[in-house]
């Protein structure tokens, strides 16, 4: 088990940066998009509800869900397929919170909105990597190198104003 969120405020290291990179490249967002930290919960909070979020990595990851379902659906049963991902959104929901809510704690953060969107996107994430696990995708596929991020302590935002935002 990982240390969800331990790692919230602190500076990507390299290799984190290059696992962002692999993520936006695999999602088909090519260029040089500037990758920045998140220094505190006040300001991931302005990032996800920034109005001009761009919706193009969201596009992008929607459009790579719905292949890999198509993908994984083809290769098994349906009830071998509900099965794998029940128990994967089980644990989907079952980690994130705690974990999101003890971070926050640590950090002086008690906004309870803001919890459940951390929870929420590491749950969003395990399911998406457990879905690239049972269409047999690389290491390298987009939703691992995600989850790798999460793995590491971190919560991948989203992009705002040609940014790519990791608290």
């Amino acid at each position: 088990m990982s240390d969800w969120f331990f790692m919230l405020g602190e500076p990507l290291a390299d290799s984190e940066r290059e696992q962002v990179r692999g993520y936006l490249n695999g999602l088909g967002l090519r260029g040089q998009t500037p990758v920045q930290s998140i220094p505190d919960f006040a300001e991931a909070a302005r990032i996800i509800s920034h109005p001009d979020w761009d919706r193009r990595w969201w596009d992008a990851e929607q459009r790579e869900r719905e292949r890999l379902c198509a993908v994984v659906a083809r290769g098994r049963e349906r009830g071998q397929l509900l099965q794998a991902l029940s128990q994967s959104t089980e644990q989907a929901i079952a980690l994130p919170h705690g974990a999101a809510a003890v971070q926050a704690a640590r950090m002086g953060c008690s906004d309870p909105g803001l919890i459940r969107a951390a929870a929420g996107a590491l749950g969003e994430a395990l399911y998406l990597a457990k879905l690239a696990e049972l269409a047999s995708e690389a290491s390298s596929h987009p939703f691992l190198l995600k989850l790798a991020l999460f793995a590491g302590g971190h919560w991948p935002l989203g992009v705002v104003d040609d940014h790519f935002y990791v608290f």
